[in-house]
């Protein structure tokens, strides 16, 4: 079934009046103190008051620089405006800080496609918020090449981050250093497949030990459900922008017998206009029977473990039916999903700054946040799970694969760490930490 995409940059402004509504509310100093007294802090409730409105200020004003690492990362893997082949982040710029030549010529081919008559939805995303910041046609080229280069220059200095953690020979060391490896980066929208087979992997072994039963959820929150926009992985461009967080979370605890379909409900909470819009909009085309179309790419020549793979091949197969795909470049695999409108119809989609914000009247039995926490540094992470526990139901779960501070509120039990490789090297995969609230 053909499927009608909305421009993102038109959904930044089409949904800028409900985004003001106002659903959360930050964290009282009541609510503060333990986290701060944790912490070592000596706020006052004005000073607290003062600080958590700045904080949630600063932290909004990050997103039009994840607009723009994504922007990046679609100049250097996508293949939907160019010929040209994919650049590695590493070989885009020289070392002295100047572009190669390489990602010169994918600014060039993506600035002119941007600006040409037939557009992608990527491609009219970028064009619009060019628009938007200001940036003329005839400068976006230049725009752009600056933008990447800083982007490049940045991930050269989180790998050097990485690198000397490593080099400290602690292991604890190097999980503290990517636990908050992106504290000053932009937020970025972007989202892949496999950090939810580690959740659900995580999910089975916590049922298999008895720290979960089976029915025991209903309400799930997903924090930061982001866009398959340009995934700094890989980048893939050649399907519509689509969401896949909910999807899997609402399978997997269905797969496993963890909750009831009929009763279950999912809230993802962002801070980032275009994904509530984009969450809104889909859960209205399911309410009026459009099923939604989840694409599911993978290098072939990627050595996925057997297990990574077999999630790939059966994901989708409880919540909707294989459908024909988008055709797929040279060497990639892909699987197209058609989500029963159930699915989509029940997700909710709220405006919420984890860092200091609460939706009073919640209990969620599972909380999830992936690839979101490591934006923010100990301190914020902590406030973050205060907040968390607060919306959560007694003996409710929270999931992460970010490794989190120890000073955690006294009602979140921390229940373990759970390490789920998905390359046969071992080469990357995630740490999934549990807590339980008590």
């Amino acid at each position: 079934m053909k499927q009608e995409w909305v421009c993102l940059a038109v959904l930044y402004a089409s949904c800028a009046a409900a985004m003001s509504a106002p659903e959360a509310r930050f964290l009282s100093f009541d609510e503060a103190r333990e986290t701060l007294s944790a912490f070592g802090r000596t706020d006052d409730a004005a000073t607290w008051d003062a600080w958590i409105r700045t904080q949630d200020r600063e932290v909004r004003a990050r997103v039009d620089r994840g607009v723009e690492d994504s922007i990046g990362n679609l100049i250097l893997y996508g293949t939907s405006f160019t010929g040209l082949p994919p650049l590695a982040i590493e070989a885009a710029v020289t070392s002295t800080g100047g572009l190669t030549e390489a990602a010169r010529a994918r600014v060039r081919a993506l600035a002119a496609a941007a600006t040409g008559p037939e557009t992608n939805e990527r491609l009219r995303f970028a064009r619009d918020y060019l628009a938007r910041r200001g940036i003329q046609p005839k400068d976006s080229e230049t725009f752009l090449a600056a933008n990447l280069a800083r982007f490049a220059i940045e991930q050269r200095k989180y790998q050097e981050k990485l690198r000397l953690a490593a080099a400290s020979g602690d292991p604890q060391e190097t999980r503290l250093a990517r636990a908050t490896l992106y504290d000053r980066r932009g937020l970025s929208v972007d989202t892949s497949l496999l950090p939810n087979y580690a959740l659900e992997d995580t999910l089975a072994a916590m049922l298999r030990k008895g720290a979960l039963s089976a029915g025991h959820i209903r309400n799930i929150a997903v924090i930061g459900p982001g866009l398959d926009f340009a995934d700094k992985r890989d980048g893939y461009d050649f399907y519509p922008v689509q969401t896949i967080q909910p999807f899997a979370i609402l399978e997997a605890v269905e797969r496993l017998g963890l909750a009831d379909p009929s009763g279950l409900r999912l809230v993802a909470f962002d801070l980032n206009p275009a994904v509530i819009a984009h969450l809104r909009q889909m859960a209205d085309r399911a309410r009026a029977g459009t099923p939604c179309v989840v694409n599911l790419p993978r290098d072939a020549a990627s050595d996925w473990t057997p297990q990574a793979v077999a999630y790939w091949e059966h994901f989708g197969e409880r919540i909707g039916s294989a459908t024909a795909s988008v055709a797929a470049p040279k060497g990639i695999l892909v699987r197209a999903i058609a989500v029963q409108p159930k699915y989509a119809s029940r997700i909710e989609s709220r405006d919420l700054n984890v860092v200091g914000q609460v939706v009073d009247g919640e209990a969620f039995d599972l909380v999830v946040a992936t690839n979101i926490l490591v934006y923010y540094d100990r301190f914020q992470q902590a406030l973050a799970m205060n907040g968390i526990a607060r919306m959560m139901s007694a003996g409710g779960v929270f999931l992460s694969n970010t490794v989190l501070p120890a000073q955690r509120p006294v009602a979140l039990e921390y229940l373990g760490r759970r390490s789920v490789s998905y390359s046969a090297s071992g080469s990357y995969g995630d740490d999934v930490v549990a807590y339980r609230r008590k």
